[in-house]
Parts: structure tokens; sequence; C-alpha cells
């Protein structure tokens, strides 16, 4: 009826949540923002494991699956998985008839949308972090080798041989014919338009932003900090990312055994669930004699990641090619200044000399000396931290986000019925205007823009790729 309000039901795909990351970690945050503006939403994955996916976080415990879990003693269980559900996929259309908008988080979540959508007639967005790694693969994934968990390497690399070209078919078609397509920066936007040959529309993953009464500026030198049972003394440098070759953490251990003897009182943390690749780092930091000055303290709760964030001098991000980097906008909520590559999703997030450094790639010495700036000068640490922090609170908030994300879905939803009129649907009826992401300056920062929240078409389908 004209004029009423009404919940939009959701149903979110994700690739898996078998550790935890960024991609994760987004998703949970999208599940319970929607949430908050009133929207029925539900979680589907083709594998999930709570006890190492972001345990703490409440809704985890709601992810359902979309067949029951295979047995662990299932070689390769995770990608086999993945490839069922892709199968299986029409089959489980009665089950989610109810649902109003199909939202997709990277393949083969968008596959999934796709096939759903064109059985049951419903709309679909998707979100891409990425092309599909196994098609698009970056430098550094070639050198490194793909995989979907450890062990995979050799599976993931036979289906990519001999069903590569169905697979490109499947994705090509599954991105083409969404409604809307979503991408978390400018840098995978240009990517994305390259293979797609589609327009979309940039949402930067986001951040909670602390209050800028409650950033510890001069409390990050004096001190200790307690988690999962370390007392780390400060100043220390911050590294949080998911343990894998392509992020490079050697980088960072290098820089700091470089720098050790000009500031010996500064230490590094490690977080993050540990893989095979822990154990070769804490080889090298053997090698480097940094035992007494690098600490994996492991998969930590949100409570005190927050904590870490908070009180480090710096936070560094040694991966050579990232697509956006989640854990550079949380340093920056918390007002932490930032070193990382001049490379990629980094270019968008960093701004240079001004909430931290961006270095060019593989350049270790200089990585080394803008992380010794920031950890041993402490006035141009608090003022990067504040710019940081600023930026952060206007450019990447979970509340501008998951607002963009609430006005794709409606829009999505309204173009599929052949309606214009949005006031009708949840919250949109108190809001005309939805704030878009940032997109690109003509000098290259990112600078808010407004779209009006209004009906559109979708990006090009199979048959016209634009």
């Amino acid at each position: 009826m004209a004029g009423s309000t009404r919940s939009l039901k959701v149903a979110i795909f994700h690739f898996g949540f078998f550790y935890s990351g960024g991609g994760e970690k987004l998703v949970l945050e999208e599940m319970r923002g929607l949430r908050l503006l009133g929207h029925d939403v539900t979680c589907f994955s083709p594998y999930v494991d709570r006890e190492v996916c972001f345990p703490g976080i409440s809704e985890m415990r709601e992810i359902r699956t979309l067949l029951p879990p295979p047995p662990r003693w299932l070689p390769f269980r995770h990608a086999l998985w993945v490839i069922l559900c892709c199968l299986a996929i029409p089959l489980m259309a009665g089950r989610f008839r109810s649902f109003d908008v199909f939202f997709a988080a990277n393949q083969p979540a968008p596959w999934f949308a796709f096939v759903l959508g064109k059985l049951l007639g419903k709309p679909y967005v998707i979100y891409l972090a990425q092309p599909l790694r196994l098609l698009h693969p970056r430098r550094i994934d070639v050198e490194e080798g793909l995989r979907i968990t450890d062990g995979d390497q050799r599976f993931v690399q036979f289906l990519t041989r001999i069903a590569g070209w169905l697979i490109d078919r499947a994705d090509k078609i599954s991105v083409r014919n969404a409604a809307i397509v979503l991408t978390n920066g400018e840098h995978v936007s240009r990517w994305i338009r390259e293979v797609y040959g589609i327009q979309d529309e940039v949402c930067p993953a986001g951040c909670h932003p602390i209050d800028r009464a409650g950033l510890s500026l001069a409390g990050r030198w004096c001190g200790t900090v307690q988690v999962n049972g370390f007392r780390i003394p400060k100043p220390y440098v911050l590294l949080t990312n998911r343990h894998a070759p392509q992020k490079r953490f050697e980088y960072a251990l290098w820089a700091l055994k470089t720098i050790q003897g000009q500031a010996p009182d500064l230490s590094m943390v490690i977080t993050g669930q540990e893989t095979g690749y822990t154990k070769e780092l804490r080889y090298l930091v053997d090698g480097l004699r940094l035992g007494d000055k690098v600490r994996f303290v492991g998969l930590v709760s949100e409570e005190a990641l927050a904590s870490l964030y908070k009180e480090a001098a710096l936070y560094v991000y040694p991966a050579p090619e990232e697509d956006f980097g989640m854990g550079i906008v949380e340093a920056m909520a918390a007002g932490t200044p930032v070193v990382a590559w001049n490379n990629g999703g980094p270019k968008q997030t960093v701004l240079d000399g001004e909430t931290g450094f961006l270095v060019a790639p593989n350049d270790v010495n200089r990585f080394a000396e803008r992380m010794l700036a920031l950890g041993t000068d402490r006035g141009l640490g608090e003022r990067m931290g504040i710019a940081a922090h600023r930026r952060a609170v206007d450019l990447f908030g979970y509340a501008a986000h998951n607002a963009h994300l609430e006005s794709t879905l409606v829009r999505a939803v309204a173009a599929n019925e052949g309606r214009r009129d949005l006031r009708q649907y949840g919250t949109h009826q108190a809001r005309t205007r939805a704030v878009d992401g940032p997109r690109a300056a003509g000098d290259g920062s990112l600078a808010p823009t407004e779209t009006a929240c209004l009906p559109q078409a979708g990006a090009p389908t199979e048959a016209s790729p634009g």
C-alpha cells in the first residue's frame, strides 16, 4: 500500500566462513547494519566453521549452511563443498521463495544469486572485492599459488585447468546480470570494469571510528597492553592480517630488524589465526634474532583488537598487492597512522604524509625509515593519528556503508517491481537521499558524494556486455 513502510527480507550469500578475514567481517557487519535499519536478514554459505571464524561475533551463530557440513576427514572439503553447492543451488530454490532480494559477496555467491534470481524472478545485488582470483590472479597470486585453504593449491590448479572455461562463463553471466554491482574501492572498480565491461558503484569497506575524545594519542608510548595472556610493552608496531604468503609479513619483519638499533624499545605485535605460513614467519623471526621483539598473539577478540589498534604507535600493512585492506581503515578509525605500499587499495585509503606514509613497493629500507619516524617521533605520530581518524570518520564509517547498501537493495527491488516511489521501504520513508561510497576526486584522493535514491537500470547483461 502506498505510503506504508516495508521491511525487506534479504538473503546474503558468502563464499565461506572458515577463517577470520576482512571479507568475513564485512559480511557480518552488513548483517548487523541492515538489521539495525529494520530489515530481515539471513546469511547463507557453503561452509561454516564457527570455532575459527570470528567466534566472538554473535552473528556467526546465525549463519546457515546451504548443505549439511562435510565430514572433517574429507580431503579438500572446503573447495569440494563450494563446488557441490554451485551444482546443487538450482535444487534449493524453494528454500528462498520468501526473500525479496539477494545480496552476494564475491564468487561463487553471485552465481548462487544469479541462479536463484532467474528461477524465482527476484533481483540480486553483488559486492566484489576483486575479480574471480581463479581466472584473474594478481602477480603475487601467480608467485605464491592460489588456494582456498592451506593444502588445496594443487586441487585448485587442477580445477582451473579442466573447468576454467565453464567457470569463466558462469562468472561473467552472474556478474553482468546483477541489478547493481558494488565494489570496495576505486582500485577494484577499475579492475572490475576492465574485466567485466560493466558500470559499478564504489561502496568502501567500513570501520567503527572511536570518539575523538577517546583517542589514546599520548598513551601509546608508555605502559603495557594485555591480550591473550601476553603483556605487551609500548610502543609497538601492529600488524593484523590473514596469515598467508600473499600478505608478505616478512617485509615488516625485515624493516623492524633494520631499525632495531635506532629504536630498541619498539616491538611488533602480530594478530591472526595461525597457518603453515606462520611457521615460516617464526623461523624468520628466530633467524633475525627478533625473538623478544615480535609477539604472535593469535586470534583475538574484537574488544582486544580494538585496544591493540588504539594503543599502537603505528600500523603496518606489508601486503604489496592489496585490493583494499580493511586493517588500514580500522587502524585509522582508532587514530593510528599507517605505513603501507604505494600500490592498490592503500593508495585510496592512506594520504601519504598526512594520515601515514606510502612507500614504493618492495623498498624495505624506506619502509623501515617510515616505521622509525612514526615509532620514535611522538608529535608526528599524534598529528598523523588525528588526521587518520578524521579521514576514517569522513569516509569509511559502517553507518555510511550500510546506508549505501540499503539504498542499493531498495533500488534493486523497486526496479524489479517497476516502482519509483521508495518511501514504502523500511527506513527510506524518512530518508530520500542516500550517501554513496567515496569516488575518486581529480587528484586521486577520495571525496564523499551523494546519489539520489532512485531505481536505476542494472549492469549490462551477458547478451549486452556494454
